[in-house]
């Protein structure tokens, strides 16, 4: 019916001047224009529509002449039928391009409507028992499910789910407790290691993990820097060996206070050392782990993780997560989704968040998150060009009244950012309260820093491109020429060459509350190592290196607050606005926490139904 339904909405998209029913002229050589077919081709069409009653058709006499066209099915009945059909067979992609194609706004409100019941907790019965989804849009793409290669927030937060570690960072104690190992030791000089693993973990193909697949994960990163920006984490590492299938013994060169904390991070994921018939490509598509969910499907625009009963700490209590993916500027096009039962303003353009919350009582309860996002720009050192001087910098540091950015653009930006994480208190106060720079004094820095109308080209993702034309727009009010352009991920082969060409990045930052997110942001050539002058990269290092042999955490913290200082005394980075995630569930979703990520964690959360709240309620 597909075919028939596409070559009926091309018609009506070609003639939407003429009204429903009502017999205009055309010929066959026009419709075949319209279907870009032969007219032979063109008249079995007809003839298909006419069959099925969407068309009435009356051919005109002689070669060439006009024939008489009526059409007569709804469009948006038909439009509206087809991508219901292919959202339920799991094909969002194809959905929303015929959507974003075909649909005007009355068919795209049908549509969201329709969505919008179909968002969030449902409960099926499948084969006899009751199967717990929860399903959510996000705009953005996930560009990778490899632990060693994840970069952006919702992909750490995917692969989190995917696979686990040998041990653990809790957020709420800040403490790190068992996971893969269930014990492990040190020697007295924080130089040796000794992890004890668990028996019978399980990846999702079936294979038990050992020590062959800790020795793999770990070195897999830590001898190939050239293809894992997160080989940095172990660079302190001497050697490592397997004591038996069940024992892994890591030496380092230097004693490392944060190591331990390290083997928490994703990248540091325990994958399956033997990989048959899967490519690094294929990997970054359909993992297998350890983690309490493993993929059922990716692909086609929805991503579908279903709970691993095999899971060393039992299965999730949730069934299954079906993530539908409406990337980059989709979301703008098409209307977002309510929530109906877990709501998130992380990503949420449309400021349905607050209106669902506001018109559902006491139905919604509020969670407080520590999750803060940072935007950045991070200036290119690497190439020449206005940005390597200083003067520029803070020229473009001061046109920015971030308290200005935060009125115009609103949505989720909520305070000027000083530094990687909002700290209410006197610094946030003081510097908000400072007054806006005089226009002369910019329009001397850029006297003095050279500046005389080069272009300055700066590189953004879709999700923060209004942030980064709002800049451009400021910027030029001074004379300075920004070209913005849009690319989702600089790493891809394809857009590699263009890491040599921008001068600045914007993106946001998303830092967990413990040092190694923070050292993270320095160390790795993908976030700020581009910053960094040749003297500015090695006080960077020198500080990192004091920060990972000093083991008091009062004293680690100086340091960084030091490295943070650097920044904003050098213009090395310009810290714009915070971004806060802020989320509230239904009173019969249970088990709602939020990770470092500003993302559900999918394997604590359950499902209570309406009828067993009643009965438990005095």
């Amino acid at each position: 019916m597909l075919t028939a339904a596409l070559h009926y909405l091309e018609l009506r998209c070609a003639a939407k001047e003429h009204e429903e029913g009502q017999p205009f002229p055309v010929t066959v050589e026009r419709l075949a224009g319209i279907w870009h077919c032969t007219p032979r081709y063109a008249k079995q069409i007809i003839r298909t529509l006419s069959g099925i009653g969407w068309i009435s058709w009356k051919a005109g006499l002689g070669r060439g002449n006009f024939s008489s066209l009526a059409l007569l099915a709804d469009a948006d009945a038909i439009l509206l039928q087809e991508v219901k059909l292919k959202m339920e067979q799991g094909c969002v992609q194809d959905a929303l391009e015929l959507m974003n194609r075909f649909g005007g706004h009355a068919a795209k409100e049908q549509f969201r409507e329709w969505m919008s019941r179909r968002i969030g907790f449902s409960t099926q019965v499948v084969q006899e028992a009751a199967q717990d989804t929860l399903r959510f849009p996000v705009y953005r793409q996930i560009f990778t499910l490899d632990p060693g290669e994840v970069y952006y927030a919702f992909d750490c937060h995917m692969a989190g789910q995917l696979f686990n570690t040998l041990v653990e960072y809790n957020q709420a104690n800040r403490r790190i407790e068992p996971c893969i190992a269930h014990s492990w030791e040190k020697s007295d000089d924080n130089r040796e290691w000794t992890f004890h693993l668990r028996k019978g973990v399980m990846f999702h193909h079936g294979k038990e993990l050992n020590a062959r697949d800790v020795l793999f994960s770990l070195n897999r990163l830590r001898l190939q820097p050239e293809l894992f920006k997160g080989a940095w984490m172990f660079q302190d590492v001497n050697e490592m060996e397997a004591l038996d299938a069940q024992t892994v013994r890591i030496r380092l060169r230097e004693p490392n206070y944060l190591f331990l904390r390290i083997l928490c991070t994703i990248p540091a994921s325990i994958i399956p050392a033997a990989t048959e018939g899967y490519s690094e490509k294929d990997f970054a598509i359909r993992p297998s782990g350890t983690g309490p969910f493993r993929i059922e499907r990716h692909g086609e625009g929805i991503c579908v993780l279903e709970a691993f009963a095999q899971h060393f700490r039992g299965r999730p209590q949730l069934d299954r997560v079906e993530i539908l993916i409406l990337p980059g500027l989709e979301g703008e096009r098409f209307p977002e989704p309510d929530w109906s039962s877990v709501m998130s303003s992380h990503g949420d353009a449309s400021n349905r968040y607050q209106k669902v919350l506001k018109e559902g009582g006491a139905e919604w309860m509020d969670l407080e998150t520590g999750f803060s996002c940072c935007n950045l720009l991070v200036f290119n050192q690497s190439k020449k060009g206005p940005q390597n001087h200083p003067y520029f910098r803070k020229a473009l540091d001061l046109l920015i009244n971030r308290n200005r950015m935060i009125d115009e653009l609103g949505e989720d930006r909520l305070y000027p950012a000083f530094g990687f994480r909002y700290l209410p208190g006197e610094r946030a106060e003081a510097a908000g309260k400072s007054p806006s720079p005089d226009p002369i004094v910019i329009r001397e820095l850029l006297n003095a820093s050279g500046y005389s109308d080069e272009m300055l080209r700066l590189h953004v993702n879709s999700f923060h491109c209004r942030d980064a034309l709002w800049i451009q727009e400021q910027a030029g009010t001074f004379g300075i020429r920004v070209e913005v352009e849009v690319i989702d991920r600089l790493e891809d082969e394809e857009n590699r060459e263009q890491t040599l060409k921008h001068d600045v990045r914007l993106f946001g930052s998303v830092l967990g509350e413990d040092e190694v997110s923070e050292i993270q942001m320095y160390l790795q050539k993908n976030y700020l190592g581009s910053a960094f002058d040749e003297e500015t990269a090695m006080a960077v290092q020198r500080k990192v290196t004091a920060v990972f042999r000093e083991p008091e955490e009062s004293k680690r913290q100086k340091i960084l607050a030091e490295l943070e200082a650097l920044m904003r005394e050098t213009n090395a980075v310009l810290f714009l606005v915070h971004k806060k995630n802020n989320t509230s569930h239904h009173r019969t979703v249970r088990g709602v926490s939020i990770n470092a990520y500003g993302w559900l964690e999918f394997h604590k959360i359950w499902f209570q139904p309406h009828g067993a709240q009643r009965a438990a309620e005095p």
